[in-house]
């Protein structure tokens, strides 16, 4: 099953994980750190916390165990914990308890086992010597939960389970423990089959004095005041070590962590809307460096049994085309067999781009010869969505190909949050972006057309990708079956389309970026930039009116007048930039022929 465990202290919660792990029985195990930021502070400030969190769990993960690491941050840390369970939806959340009274996560353990929000297990105590655990045994939803957690934890500790079915006093008849929980009575770890009768909180406290741990269910009764009750109350101030599981109650018994709507006052609304790119920004962005243990993402590959395909889309890249082969090449195909496909799709490039991808060995294909029933048009844009017609991956990165500073990690931090978090579909890389000004490179000013036209349109027309650093960054790469559903804009605007897409079809958290500190490639005119910024514009507006009925683009004027100096006079030139866009690839018969389901 899968398993979600909440790590408060890594330092100390090392056997938590463990028993974890043993509950998980090689399903997925997912370890979860949560940071409280309190009001006031900004959301973002926990994020030099959270990639050492996330470093800690790394480290406090089980060799050979099916893992992954979460942090997650929020003003209640139940609450964003209810929130992760919501989206990861695992079949149970493990959560350490040290003494009565401790709060736990800006909550009670009574709040959280009156209204858990799946299948849960709060253990209290520790584990190094707990051998023999005694689960008693009412009969009920929480029966078979208590078995099953507690054979998971006798084979992580190599113990044994006694089962304790408890009579009520002059009771003569009763059911079996077989007949209370069916094939789980019969599991290998379960050791001895008691039933006795007698007081409940008596006959459990003598059978646990002969036990080093308990595990046991909360009381079923709707609307109890004490969700442990007097037996349970016993049990845990006796228990040097116990196991307290209780099964998810209908979501509409409990609203304390729904998710509120969006309030309609504009001030309130961009705080909400802000409140939620910060938490995402915090939880979905990561590091380069995070992701260097190649050897890691090689096993999460392996285990998920998928094919990585990194296309490499071209117009005229001679200087730099080789450079980036090889760097793919040599250390994440030939070293590490990380990417399992290294194609190139060409725009008619007039210069030797082509020649030397063949000649380094590559597939090579010209974009207006693939799928040519559909047509051609040029741009970054239509060479990517043909380039899914050609690769085999379930995971597709793209990567820039004027770049004079390729480094692996370009591809590999892509592929990191797509590896080990099943819940991103879609990365976007960022970087510091250098420019050349005669001759001499400078430490920063790249990235006009980002941080002038589409930052600001994403801020205005769709606030929740606000927290993208570089939108437009051509390091990027999504799961096919997210990509195949997507359509595709040809030209420039190909990567905030992408976004806004992926946004509106799987949600923000199904996004993540990977800062890969610097990025050194070609800098463009400001010409150049202000067509790609009509371009970029002409999307969002094009997005913006279909969501509202509208046709805002159709109606617009789709030629740019750019002011030029010739011959010590001003001159107007006009260029016509309208904005093609491709369906999603999966709706093409060649597609689907190419590639069945």
């Amino acid at each position: 099953m899968k398993v979600l465990v909440v790590v408060l202290d890594p330092e100390r919660e090392g056997g938590l994980v463990r028993l974890a792990a043993g509950l998980a029985r090689g399903d997925e195990l997912v370890l979860v750190s949560v940071i409280e930021v309190p009001e006031g502070e900004t959301l973002t400030t926990a994020q030099p916390e959270a990639r050492r969190r996330r470093r800690a769990l790394d480290q406090l993960t089980p060799a050979g165990a099916h893992a992954r690491t979460h942090v997650t941050v929020g003003r209640h840390g139940w609450g964003a914990v209810a929130e992760l369970v919501a989206r990861e939806r695992p079949d149970l959340l493990v959560v350490g308890w040290r003494r009565p009274g401790w709060d736990l996560l800006g909550t009670t353990v009574e709040q959280v086992l009156r209204a858990p929000p799946c299948d849960i297990a709060i253990v209290k105590g520790g584990f190094g010597r707990v051998r023999r655990i005694l689960v008693p045994v009412r009969g009920g939803r929480y029966a078979d939960l208590a078995a099953r957690v507690a054979s998971g934890w006798a084979r992580a500790q190599d113990g044994s389970v006694t089962l304790l079915h408890v009579r009520a006093a002059g009771a003569r008849r009763g059911p079996t423990l077989y007949q209370l929980l069916g094939e789980r009575a019969l599991d290998e770890r379960v050791e001895r089959l008691v039933t006795r009768t007698g007081d409940p909180a008596r006959v459990i406290g003598e059978e646990l004095a002969e036990h080093e741990g308990i595990v046991f269910g909360a009381t079923g009764r709707e609307n109890a005041k004490d969700p442990l009750g007097p037996v349970g109350q016993a049990i845990v101030g006796a228990a040097r070590s116990a196991i307290i599981v209780r099964t998810a109650v209908p979501v509409s018994a409990s609203t304390a962590f729904a998710a509120t709507p969006l309030p309609l006052d504009r001030a309130e609304r961009s705080r909400a809307i802000s409140e939620l790119v910060d938490a995402w920004f915090v939880r979905n962005t990561f590091a380069s460096s995070e992701f260097a243990d190649l050897g890691r993402l090689v096993d999460a590959k392996q285990r998920q049994g998928v094919r990585v395909s990194v296309a490499l889309p071209t117009l005229d890249e001679e200087a730099t085309i080789r450079k980036v082969i090889n760097a793919v090449r040599q250390r994440l195909v030939l070293r590490f067999p990380l990417v399992d496909e290294l194609v190139l799709v060409d725009s008619r490039s007039s210069d030797a781009t082509r020649d030397i991808a063949r000649a380094e060995g590559i597939p090579v294909w010209v974009h207006d010869e693939i799928l040519p029933e559909c047509g051609t048009h040029r741009g970054k844009g239509e060479a990517m969505w043909k380039s899914l017609h050609v690769t085999t991956g379930d995971i597709v990165v793209w990567i820039d190909t004027d770049v004079s500073n390729t480094h692996p990690k370009f591809v590999y931090g892509v592929l990191g949050p797509l590896l080990l978090r099943p819940e991103i579909h879609f990365v976007k890389a960022f970087y510091q972006r250098p420019i050349r000004v005669d001759g001499e490179l400078q430490a920063s000013g790249g990235g006009r057309v980002t941080e002038l036209s589409a930052r600001p349109i994403l801020n205005l027309f769709f606030p929740e990708l606000s927290g993208l650093v570089q939108p437009l960054a051509g390091e990027q790469g999504g799961r096919r079956t997210l990509l195949e559903q997507l359509p595709f804009f040809t030209g420039y605007g190909v990567e905030t389309g992408l976004l806004i897409d992926t946004l509106q079809r799987a949600g923000l958290d199904a996004i993540a970026q990977v800062d890969m500190k610097q990025r050194v490639h070609r800098n463009q005119s400001l010409l150049s930039l202000s067509k790609m910024s009509f371009e970029i514009l002409q999307v969002a507006l094009r997005r913006v009116g279909e969501s509202h009925g509208e046709r805002f683009v159709e109606e617009a004027n789709s030629t740019l007048k750019l002011v030029t100096p010739q011959g010590g006079r001003l001159h107007l030139e006009v260029y016509d930039i309208g904005v093609t866009e491709r369906p999603p690839i999966a709706s093409v018969p060649a597609y689907l022929a190419a590639h069945p389901r």
